[in-house]
C-alpha cells in the first residue's frame, strides 16, 4: 500500500511515517482493493491536524483529527478511519449478500430465532394496553386522531371488548365477539 504524505508547515519525521504506516496496515484487513491513501498533515496555531483519505474501488473514507502531538493526531485519525472502514465493510457485505426483496441478513447471537415447532407461530413481542369504555363513534374518532392501526376498547353499549382497525384506503373494520 502506497501512502502519499503531504506536510504543510510541519516537519514530518521518520517516526511519524512509521507510526502512520504501522497503523494504516490495519486498514488492509477491511479492504483488498485500496487504490490510494493520502495523509495530509498541517499545523494550525498550536494544534497538528491530520487529514486521512483512503480511496478504494467501492468506497472513499475520510477522517480528520486534531491534537497537540503530531503522532497522536495521526493515530487518532487512523483510529477514526478504522471505525468508518469497519462500518463501510459491513455495509458492503450486507448490500452484496441481500437474498430477496429488502431482506438483510442480521448477525449476532439474537439474530437466529429459536425454530418453532412445525405449524406453530411464535410470539415475538408482547405489550399491554389499557381498555377504555367508549362508544363505537368515540372509538372511530380516537383511531382517526392516532397514528395507530387499531384500537382495542370496551363497547359501552354491550360491555364487550371490541377492536377497531384500519383497512386499505380510508375504511375501518370492527371486530366484535359473539354473544
Amino acid at each position: 500500500m502506497k501512502i502519499e504524505y503531504v506536510a504543510r508547515k510541519v516537519d514530518l519525521s521518520d517516526d511519524a511515517r512509521q507510526v502512520a504506516e504501522k497503523k494504516l496496515a490495519k486498514i488492509k484487513k477491511y479492504f483488498n482493493d485500496i487504490l490510494d491513501v493520502r495523509l495530509e498533515l498541517e499545523q494550525e496555531r498550536h494544534l497538528f491536524v491530520a487529514d486521512l483519505l483512503v480511496r478504494g474501488k467501492d468506497f472513499d473514507i475520510k477522517s480528520t483529527s486534531q491534537n497537540k502531538d503530531l503522532t497522536t493526531a495521526i493515530q487518532d485519525a487512523v483510529d477514526k478511519l478504522e471505525i468508518q472502514a469497519r462500518r463501510a465493510k459491513t455495509k458492503l457485505k450486507h448490500h452484496k449478500s441481500r437474498t430477496g426483496r429488502g431482506e438483510v441478513p442480521v448477525e449476532g447471537p439474537e439474530a437466529e430465532p429459536e425454530p418453532a415447532p412445525a405449524g406453530e407461530a411464535r410470539i415475538v413481542e408482547r405489550s399491554t394496553i389499557t381498555v377504555k369504555p367508549m362508544s363505537v363513534e368515540e372509538a372511530v374518532m380516537q383511531l382517526e386522531k392516532s397514528r395507530s392501526d387499531f384500537l382495542v376498547f370496551r363497547n359501552s353499549s354491550s360491555d364487550s371488548i371490541n377492536v377497531l382497525y384500519r383497512r386499505t384506503g380510508h375504511d375501518l373494520g370492527l371486530i366484535t365477539p359473539e354473544s
